[in-house]
C-alpha cells in the first residue's frame, strides 16, 4: 500500500513537469509558420500564426468530440501555406454532430481567399491501447472523411501536395470575438489528475492494516493473559 501510495506521488510529480512544460512552450514568441520543415518535439505546443487558402474540397472531420456535454466532431481542413508549395493541417474546431456531413458543414467554409489563422501546434497522434485504426487512404481514393485521430501520416497519403509533420490547432486571437462555428477548441490539459486523491488512498490503507494488525494483536495478547491468569489460578 506504500509503494502504490508513492507511486501515486510520483505521477503527480510527473504530471505537475509536464504542465510546467506546456505553460512553458505556450509563453514562448509566436512562430510565424512559413511552409518550412519544423520539427514536431520542439515546436509541440508552440503558439503559431500562418497565412494560406483552404482547401476546403480536401477538407474532413474528426469524430467524438464533445462541447460542454454536447456530441459533435472537429473540422480538419488542409491550409495551403502562402509562398509555399506545403500545407498544414488546421484543425479548426467543434461543430454539432448534427451538422457533420460533407454537404451540412459546408456552411462554415467561412473563410474565403487568404486567411491568417492563430492557433497551437501538436504532433501527429498516436494509436493506444484498443482505439479504432483509421484505414490508409490514397490519392487515387477512397478518400477518408471521418477520422478517429489526426494521423498525418496516413492523411497526407491521400492528398496531392505535401503536408507538415505537425497541425495546426486553431484558437481565438487575443483580443479577437470567439467564433461560433467552428468552435475553436485546442486540447490542452492542465490538471494533475487524481493521482494525490489515490496516494491518499493508498496510504489510509496502509494506516488502517497497520491499525487493524495491532488491534488484532492487542486483543489475542489479553485473551492469552487472561488464558494463563485462570489456568494459574486453577
Amino acid at each position: 500500500f506504500l509503494r502504490l501510495g508513492t507511486w501515486q506521488l510520483e505521477r503527480l510529480s510527473e504530471r505537475r513537469a509536464a504542465n510546467a512544460l506546456v505553460l512553458a512552450r505556450l509563453s514562448e514568441p509566436t512562430l510565424d509558420i512559413t511552409g518550412e520543415l519544423l520539427d514536431p518535439d520542439e515546436v509541440d505546443l508552440r503558439r503559431a500564426i500562418v497565412r494560406g487558402m483552404y482547401d476546403y474540397d480536401q477538407e474532413m472531420i474528426l469524430r467524438n468530440r464533445t462541447w460542454n456535454g454536447f456530441p459533435g466532431v472537429h473540422v480538419l481542413t488542409p491550409l495551403r501555406i502562402t509562398g509555399s508549395d506545403t500545407a498544414i493541417l488546421v484543425d479548426r474546431g467543434w461543430i454539432p454532430y448534427e451538422s457533420a456531413s460533407t454537404t451540412d458543414r459546408a456552411q462554415f467554409r467561412n473563410a474565403a481567399g487568404e486567411v491568417e489563422v492563430y492557433g497551437i501546434l501538436r504532433k501527429s497522434h498516436v494509436r493506444r491501447g484498443m482505439s479504432p485504426e483509421d484505414p490508409a487512404p490514397s490519392i487515387a481514393g477512397p478518400r477518408v472523411d471521418a477520422w478517429h485521430r489526426v494521423d498525418l501520416p496516413k492523411i497526407r497519403q491521400q492528398l496531392s501536395y505535401p503536408l507538415l509533420t505537425v497541425f495546426l490547432e486553431e484558437d481565438t486571437p487575443p483580443g479577437a470575438e470567439p467564433r461560433q462555428f467552428p468552435k475553436p477548441q485546442p486540447e490542452i490539459g492542465l490538471d494533475e489528475g487524481s493521482h494525490m486523491v489515490y496516494a491518499i488512498q493508498w496510504f489510509a490503507f496502509a494506516f488502517i492494516a497497520v491499525a487493524g494488525y495491532l488491534g488484532v494483536y492487542v486483543q489475542r495478547t489479553n485473551k492469552k493473559q487472561r488464558l494463563d491468569k485462570q489456568l494459574h489460578k486453577s
